[in-house]
């Protein structure tokens, strides 16, 4: 009798434990065939830009997905295998030779990485950054990367990094993502203009170049003027002169880059010819009030033939150069009079003994314009020390020497030594140019 309510009770006891098993089964069952709908729902209201209402459901299902998981807990079984210390031997050799190599933290959970990347944007487009990066490295962690299409996900944080203003992050996921798909050069655009602003140089280059070469028309033609600028900082200076050639072929009207050019063909590359060429389309687009690089052109045209030893055309540049320098001493020396006049009304407006209850704005007006026009003066003043006034006089006197106009010549030695550039030299040039006029030869 015994032995037979025993079975009976095992058999109670087998059909529980299956009903049990079954319905987890049935539940699973109806996760997995839930979870595309689900995914549906979630990416549909991404889409609507109802970022709260799918971060909820995305949470949710995160939530119920963790539940039914049942981990890496031992089974009942295998915990009375281990109560027996040499069973447990046996399970650890058993398990140590079918060991299999697998990624650290890594397991391959399609539904759990997609919930959590649909998670991660929307705690982006709300700008819960810390958030956003916590589910982009969940969907990571139940992802297995594949070349050529998980790229997104590392461009993706490469935007958040980006919105989250660490440059040094957005740099490294955008390399992260090249490094997965090189063959979409929009990572080597956005790689190129993040690398420029760093050391990294010559990386910078390899990216931009790599971007152009895939992209022969680029729609932004500020991109040659990034690259130029990149081969001017490591010295190929030729290379630089050809990608401002390329910017100005689709911006033939910058007159600042005509000047640029021009600059680097005349300091840099030693092509007088180009230098001219561009100084001269410079001149034609530069605003009229450019004081600074109208006068500098005409100053470098003049060391230009001076060089070529054209005397009477390096004196004409000169003198348009000094004319300009005229121009902005004439101003600031006005302003001082200006300033000199105002300290003079403030004195005599305090010396009056205000009536009770009258204002004294006028004063205060004054004390604003008198620092207004300080301030203007203090940056023509620094605009003026950016002219070379002394050195543009000794090229004028050297070129008037050699014209043979030495009374003229003198008159400008005298006028580098007001300006304080090399005076030991102008009066040695002054006497000497004095003894050769007495002497007739």
């Amino acid at each position: 009798m015994a032995t037979q309510r025993d079975n009976t009770i095992m058999q109670k006891a087998i059909c529980h434990a299956l009903e049990g098993v079954l319905v987890c089964a049935a539940v699973m069952l109806y996760s997995i065939s839930a979870y595309p709908q689900t995914l549906d729902e979630i990416a549909s209201l991404y889409e609507k830009k109802d970022y709260r209402a799918a971060e909820e459901k995305a949470s949710a299902r995160i939530g119920k997905s963790y539940e039914l998981r049942a981990g890496d807990r031992l089974t009942p079984s295998e915990h009375d295998i281990m109560k027996n210390l040499e069973s447990g031997k046996r399970l650890l050799e058993k398990a140590y030779r079918e060991r299999k190599a697998s990624g650290f933290f890594i397991e391959n959970h399609e539904e759990l990485s997609s919930l959590h990347l649909y998670l991660a944007r929307c705690y982006h487009k709300q700008g819960k950054f810390d958030y956003a990066l916590n589910n982009y490295l969940q969907a990571l962690r139940y992802r297995i990367i594949k070349p050529e299409k998980d790229d997104v996900i590392f461009f993706e944080i490469a935007e958040l990094y980006r919105d989250w203003n660490q440059p040094e992050a957005y740099a490294r996921m955008l390399e992260a993502a090249y490094e997965l798909n090189p063959s979409n050069p929009e990572y080597s655009l956005r790689l190129g203009i993040a690398l420029s602003k760093t050391n990294e140089k010559k990386k910078s280059i390899f990216h931009l170049e790599r971007y152009l070469r895939a992209k022969s028309d680029p729609e932004d033609a500020k991109l040659f003027l990034v690259l130029g600028n990149l081969y001017e900082d490591i010295g190929r200076y030729l290379d630089t002169v050809l990608q401002y050639k390329k910017y100005l072929e689709k911006k033939p009207d910058d007159g600042y880059i005509h000047f640029a050019l021009g600059y680097l063909a005349y300091k840099r590359t030693g092509n007088f010819n180009l230098a001219r060429k561009s100084f001269t389309e410079s001149l034609k687009f530069l605003p009229q009030d450019d004081i600074l690089r109208r006068s500098k052109i005409s100053e470098y045209m003049g060391d230009i033939h001076l060089k070529d030893l054209e005397f009477e055309k390096a004196v004409g540049a000169y003198k348009t150069t000094a004319q300009y320098q005229e121009e902005i001493l004439a101003d600031i020396r006005g302003k001082i009079e200006e300033i000199k006049n105002i300290q003079e009304e403030i004195k005599k407006l305090r010396a009056t003994v205000p009536k009770k209850g009258e204002s004294r704005m006028d004063v205060y007006e004054k004390q604003d314009r008198k620092g207004e026009l300080e301030l203007k003066n203090k940056q023509k003043e620094y605009l003026f020390t950016k002219l070379n006034a002394g050195k543009v006089r000794w090229n004028l006197a050297w070129a008037h020497e050699r014209l043979g106009n030495l009374d003229t010549a003198i008159q400008y030695y005298k006028q580098a030594i007001d300006f304080d550039y090399n005076p030991n030299g102008a009066r040695e040039k002054i006497q000497k140019l004095q003894l050769k006029i007495k002497r007739g030869y």
